[in-house]
């Protein structure tokens, strides 16, 4: 006869025992110190192993949030702006982006940072991370990476009908020039989604960083990816307008 089944462990433990095993494994490549410094960004950034605490904490930091706003939702260029409301008054949104963020965490977030809010409006930024895990070439990447933000965007809409979607154009950046490419590809297959559907609307901001010559390295961080502050604000240029629009 079988004896009683072990109890399952919490997921909580669970994820630090998934996280524990992860840092063991580059600790003896990397070094202590950097393995230190790399912790400090995951947990930080929301990161790698580390996305779950992070967007844990940050559903209890917005919990008492109203239904009905305007949510942001993506990776470490929103995570980063700390002065959105700011940048984008007199619209107050709650920001939810995580660094490292990729369609497949998105979705998989979505029952904590989206839809429990039941927002009005949702801005994604969505495509910068996404063909690092693809293979092919630079069009096969794109093909891959659309065909699952049309099936993420769809889920998402059915869960949430009555909500407007924005999605920004993936930033062409300096620290990604080879990336380029791919980017653009990606663009413009999110820009032909927006036109096919009513509930997406699509911002290209690729003129912002890039002329189609040269980047302009005036408006990122030094890792040449995020954006800096003055990065932010010229953001903040291309998304009020559809903001005011949609609010109408």
């Amino acid at each position: 006869m079988k004896g009683p089944k072990e109890p399952r462990k919490p997921q909580k433990r669970r994820k630090l025992r998934i996280a524990a095993i992860w840092l063991a494994s580059i600790v003896g490549t990397l070094g202590v110190a950097a393995v230190a410094a790399l912790v400090w960004v995951g947990v930080r950034e929301g990161a790698g192993p580390f996305d779950s605490f992070y967007v844990n904490r940050l559903a209890k930091a917005t919990a008492d949030e109203p239904k009905g706003g305007i949510i942001f939702y993506g990776a470490s260029n929103f995570r980063r702006w700390t002065e959105i409301n700011t940048d984008l008054a007199p619209h107050h949104v709650i920001n939810h982006g995580f660094g490292g963020s990729t369609d497949k965490r998105l979705v998989k977030h979505a029952d904590t940072l989206l839809f429990p809010y039941q927002p009005s409006i949702v801005v994604f930024q969505t495509g910068s991370n996404d063909y690092f895990f693809v293979t092919g070439a630079d069009q096969e990447k794109a093909a891959k990476c659309l065909e699952r933000k049309r099936q993420m965007f769809a889920d998402f809409h059915e869960r949430l009908p009555d909500a407007q979607f924005v999605v920004m154009s993936g930033l062409l950046a300096p620290g990604r020039a080879d990336h380029v490419p791919v980017t653009q590809l990606v663009n413009q297959g999110l820009r032909e989604l927006s036109e096919s559907v009513d509930y997406l609307r699509f911002v290209d901001a690729s003129a912002l960083t890039f002329d189609g010559q040269a980047f302009d390295q005036s408006l990122f961080a030094e890792d040449g990816f995020h954006l800096n502050r003055k990065g932010q604000r010229a953001w903040a240029a291309y998304i009020i307008p559809i903001l005011d629009d949609l609010s109408r």
